[in-house]
């Protein structure tokens, strides 16, 4: 709670997500009970006016997936994010199915067609498209396009760090069916300047930088100090 208060007054930010269960361990949390007091103790601390989203990383079968949701339900979050294992696409969609609140999908997914099974199929009302995993802009804007010519909503997942910080506010800006509000983490681990933009969440929005390529240039002396890493091959 100390993190999520400290980054909202940093940033102004209107909306928040945060892991739910134990990542992927199959209805296990990574500390007892802690989803189940986390989910209202964010509702209570940020009141209505917040936009709450939550991110359970495959933690759940579908019957435990179901009273987390009920739960989000009661506290209006705005969607739930990859409630069952990834590539259950029948127990995501059964849960889809079931409960009120979106169910939001598709950072792990690589394939093309997994993504068309799941928006011909309602099995999600929001994709996710990952911008490394899925292959980079033109197949996940496919993605993005396809869900909204079926009524869905989009946001891009960002694996890694880097500057895919970049990719997915440049994707969220260019897509038509953005979700209100998509995920920023921001990093130091390429140090970047821009003249158009400070890069920060400042009132809870981003300004998109301009000019060539990001519109950002690279610390010279961090490109003088990187060492190329060297491959073998057969």
């Amino acid at each position: 709670m100390a993190d999520l208060k400290g980054i909202v007054a940093e940033s102004g930010a209107k909306a928040l997500k945060f892991r739910l269960g134990g990542r992927m361990s199959r209805n296990a949390d990574s500390l007892p009970g802690r989803t189940e007091r986390l989910i209202p103790m964010v509702r209570e601390a940020f009141g209505p006016g917040m936009t709450l989203y939550a991110d359970a990383n495959s933690s759940y079968d579908a019957a435990q997936a179901l009273r987390v949701g009920r739960l989000m339900e009661e506290h209006g979050y705005a969607f739930y994010e990859e409630p069952c294992r990834f590539d259950h696409l029948e127990e995501t969609k059964a849960v889809a199915d079931a409960l009120k609140i979106p169910i939001a999908w598709g950072e792990q997914e690589f394939s093309e067609e997994g993504f068309l099974w799941m928006i011909a199929h309602r099995g999600v009302e929001i994709v996710q498209p990952d911008l490394h995993y899925h292959g980079g802009f033109i197949r996940s804007m496919r993605v993005a396009r396809m869900a909204h010519e079926a009524g869905l909503l989009c946001t891009p997942h960002m694996s890694g760090s880097g500057l895919g910080y970049l990719d997915a506010a440049y994707f969220a800006a260019c897509i038509p069916n953005p979700v209100p509000f998509t995920e920023y983490k921001g990093s130091a681990a390429v140090p970047v300047s821009s003249d158009t933009s400070p890069l920060k969440v400042i009132d809870g929005r981003v300004k998109i930088p301009t000019g060539p390529g990001f519109g950002v240039t690279i610390d010279s002396a961090y490109l003088r100090e990187a060492v190329p890493v060297k491959t073998t091959g057969g």
